[in-house]
């Protein structure tokens, strides 16, 4: 029964044990004290006292005049739980709350934050996701805002709630850590106190860290082997008091990062070994190339090019050099002292690194050597670079350090080798003086392209471009022309040939690595590329040697050089100067349109046409005095304006004269420019109709002829009109047969043009017939006449038809093929006789009046009625032609 007894207590205490919080000490809030979002089983009687319910307002709310944004009811005092549901989102201090009046503040609500750094303290700086040598300590700095729970009354340092989390790439996980001496340093249950806390402190003051002590990454066991292989180890800080960080969860349900544990943080523990890589195997000088060195982090090592003490450091003659102003890579001043020079390197039998280099007259080696200190991820990258002066050889990079009585390097080599250059110009290498030429090409081997000339009679070791007289100099960059070099290793260069003074010829042009003339190109890296220089030109042809008055001429050519100012037209005829300029296009074509006003108000006659061009000076040194309305002829020579002869007014040379004036002036041997001539006829309007002759009713025939009007731009509007339409009586058919159309004038020879129009003749009618011909946009009209008889018929014997007739009133139908018609008159009162009514009519008698009128509710006669009628009219009226 006392056994029973017993065990029933036991298991009450138990419960009771269950149902107390989990630390007791951390769980006692006092009124106005810092509790966390997720902390659960908190005492907070003394926070709230007597008040069963706590509110909240809104930052920035006026708590004293405004209803609380939120009140909760306290049921346990002594058993309460901060749920991330309720206080998400409203933190600050929550007060004492009686159902009506606001009391006390009650506790500061704070959603807790945490994160860890990884810190070297013996270097003294942070290394997370770094490396750090064997044999430094390391130290974890801890920021939170959590360092209240620690003020709690009746907390204890047992009681720290704070943990570091410490493993290996291999999973396993320490729960302390060795540090100086031998110690061994806890890594749970810590109290941290501090919103940046050291986990090893200077003595008692956590908010620095200890210089010697820490994480000792080079401890070893008692049988001297290391505790801390090297690797990757990683580190996470977390907080659990109260509970929190089982109870205040991630949205996917994970340890809230950053809210109750950090982030993982890594660092790597580095033997001390040294490596030097090379981001190249070979370089072409000129360019650039780098080194990384690994090893232990915030180390100094001494980086070197080994063994080139034999070289003179001369131009040609020099090893690789290290850019200056690099970050961490210290240098001697060339002019000493060279503390980084008299490092004494391994296997140099005492010689130092500074002897172990050329001693150049610019640097004295200073540049071939450096004290590199890396950084705290161990390494340091540092960059070389080469020029025309490297010498092509392969070298050798060291990279040492020595640690007491031990030396540890590395070696790598790169190769210099020489570069190349080229030059192309563009288009088939051969040009007009005038003409842009695009030089480009390649260069490997520098950063500049010079460039110079030779050819007839210019400087034998070469000349400027720009300056075919001027000699370049050897060794003097200025001297010679150049354009920079692209990251691509391309150049190019743009060479205006106008007013340069050479002359036409076969030129070479050098492409050169470095400022040398042809005489000292062995050293230097080149291409040449061979030019043929041409004189410009000038051709033109008109559209026609002949325009009619009120059409359209062009004068087309080619102007080779590529004058800016494009070419000038004079246009010189009677009593009449025009002046113009037209620009040339890229394909080296101009074209000047003489315009339908123009033509039309110039007098029928010869006119004389000079297209000017103004070559290599790109001036036209022959111009008029006014362009719009030129009075005198001018020139540059002797003097730019001086006056040459009059080309309008009073005393003007006129046509002929004035243009050979004008040909003399630009023939002037002080003048550059040269020219083109041509001539052409203006004429008045005019059309031909070649011999018609007589036709057939239903064959097919043309109707020809000439016209000076211009080809393609020009229709021509041809009429076949029946002799014998004319009003009629509104009782009679009125029928006529006849056709129109539209054509264009072709070209054809000696000046004149051609026209050509169809004709189906199968609805012709037997008649006399009028051809019309006239322009369509321009005022010029021929008429001819020709006779239709009945097919299979005896031929005419009428008299031929005259060459001009007043023609008849155009028929109204007009398209651009011939189409036959065949109309009745539509009702229409004659304006001078009284209609007739008549069966048949001669066209040479006198119509007689026909015996009886045929009733208006008649039918007209038929389609083959009518035919017939027209056929014996056509007989009659044949008839009485031949009599």
């Amino acid at each position: 029964m006392n056994a029973q007894i017993k065990l029933i207590l036991v298991m009450m205490l138990a419960c009771a044990l269950l149902a107390l919080p989990a630390s007791a000490a951390l769980n006692k809030i006092s009124q106005g004290g810092d509790v966390f979002i997720g902390e659960k089983g908190l005492d907070i009687s003394p926070a709230i006292g007597s008040s069963k319910q706590i509110a909240w307002w809104q930052p920035g709310s006026n708590s004293e005049t405004e209803q609380p944004a939120d009140i909760e009811s306290v049921s346990d005092k002594s058993n309460y739980y901060m749920a991330p549901d309720t206080f998400l989102g409203k933190t600050g201090i929550w007060y004492r709350w009686d159902g009506k009046a606001k009391g006390g503040p009650a506790f500061n609500v704070k959603d807790p934050s945490i994160n860890v750094k990884i810190w070297d303290t013996t270097a003294g700086e942070d290394i997370t996701g770094k490396s750090v040598p064997v044999g430094n300590y390391v130290n974890f700095a801890i920021e939170t805002n959590m360092q209240s729970i620690t003020t709690r009354a009746g907390y204890q340092a047992s009681d720290g709630p704070f943990k570091l989390k410490v493993k290996t790439s291999d999973g396993a996980t320490y729960t302390e850590l060795v540090g100086n001496n031998g110690k061994a340093l806890a890594l749970k249950g810590l109290t941290v106190n501090q919103q940046l806390w050291y986990w090893i402190g200077e003595g008692n003051d956590h908010t620095k860290y200890a210089k010697n002590d820490g994480w000792d990454t080079a401890a070893e066991d008692a049988s001297n082997n290391r505790l801390y292989k090297p690797g990757v180890y990683s580190v996470t800080a977390s907080c659990n008091a109260n509970k929190m960080q089982d109870q205040y969860k991630a949205p996917d349900g994970s340890d809230y990062t950053t809210k109750t544990i950090t982030p993982v943080k890594s660092v790597q523990i580095v033997t001390d070994q040294v490596k030097i890589e090379s981001n190249k195997d070979s370089v072409v000088r000129g360019n650039t190339f780098s080194v990384t060195i690994t090893g232990v982090p915030s180390t100094q090592y001494i980086l070197w090019v080994k063994g080139t003490n034999s070289m003179t450091g001369l131009s040609g003659d020099q090893p690789p050099m290290i850019l200056t102003t690099q970050d961490n890579v210290k240098q001697d001043d060339p002019a000493g002292p060279y503390e980084i020079g008299k490092y004494q390197y391994e296997g140099g039998a005492g010689k130092t690194v500074k002897q172990d280099v050329p001693d150049d007259p610019d640097y004295h080696g200073t540049k071939c050597y450096a004290q590199v200190k890396l950084g705290t991820s161990g390494t340091r990258t540092v960059e070389f670079k080469t020029t025309k002066d490297t010498k092509d050889n392969k070298y050798t990079l060291r990279v040492e350090r020595k640690n007491g009585n031990q030396y540890k390097s590395d070696e790598v080599d790169i190769k210099i080798e020489k570069g190349s250059v080229s030059i192309v110009a563009a288009g088939d290498q051969s040009y007009y003086l005038g003409e842009e030429v695009k030089l480009s090409g390649t260069n490997s081997e520098t950063d500049t392209t010079y460039l110079f000339i030779t050819g007839p009679n210019l400087p034998t070791n070469g000349a400027m471009l720009k300056s075919p007289k001027k000699a370049v100099n050897n060794a003097q960059p200025q001297s010679f022309d150049s354009t920079d070099v692209q990251d691509d290793d391309t150049w190019d260069f743009k060479w205006q040939t106008a007013n340069l003074e050479i002359d036409a010829g076969t030129y070479t042009i050098y492409a050169v690595s470095s400022p040398s003339d042809k005489d000292n190109l062995n050293d230097a890296q080149y291409d040449t590329v061979s030019l043929v220089i041409k004189k410009p030109y000038i051709q033109a042809t008109a559209s026609g040697s002949v325009v009619a008055k009120g059409d359209k001429l062009y004068v087309r050519g080619t102007a080779e050089g590529d004058p800016s100012l494009g070419v000038a037209v004079w246009i010189l005829g009677k009593n009449k100067v025009l002046y113009a300029t037209e620009s040339v296009n890229d394909d080296k074509s101009f074209e000047y349109e003489i315009t339908k006003e123009t033509t039309q108000s110039l007098y029928a006659g010869q006119y004389f046409v000079v297209i000017q061009h103004p070559m290599y000076n790109n001036e036209f040194d022959i111009y008029p005095d006014n362009p719009l309305n030129p009075q005198n002829v001018l020139g540059t020579y002797p003097t730019r304006g001086a006056q040459l002869f009059k080309i309008g007014g009073q005393g003007a040379l006129q046509g002929t004269d004035a243009a050979e004036a004008l040909i003399q002036a630009i023939n002037n041997a002080m003048v550059d420019d040269t020219y083109t001539k041509l001539q052409f006829l203006v004429e008045e309007p005019k059309i031909t109709i070649n011999p018609i002759g007589e036709q057939k009713v239903g064959s097919k025939f043309e109707i020809s002829g000439t016209t000076n009007l211009a080809y393609d731009d020009n229709d021509l509007l041809v009429e076949l009109t029946s002799s014998s339409f004319k009003p009629t009586d509104k009782s009679q058919s009125g029928e006529f047969s006849g056709a129109t159309g539209t054509v264009k004038v072709q070209q054809g020879t000696d000046g004149l043009n051609k026209w050509s129009f169809s004709v189906d003749a199968s609805t012709f009618k037997p008649d006399e017939y009028i051809a019309r011909v006239s322009g369509v946009t321009i005022d010029v009209v021929e008429t001819a006449l020709f006779n239709v008889v009945e097919a299979g018929g005896a031929p005419s014997a009428a008299k031929e038809p005259s060459a001009k007739v007043t023609p008849a009133a155009p028929v109204a139908n007009t398209t651009k093929n011939a189409t036959p018609v065949a109309t009745v008159a539509e009702k229409t009162t004659a304006p001078t006789e009284k209609p007739t009514t008549v069966a048949t009519t001669k066209p040479t008698e006198k119509p007689t009046t026909a015996a009886s009128t045929p009733e208006p509710t008649k039918k007209s006669p038929g389609f083959g009625a009518l035919a017939a009628l027209a056929g014996l009219g056509a007989v009659a009226f044949l008839t009485l032609r031949r009599k």
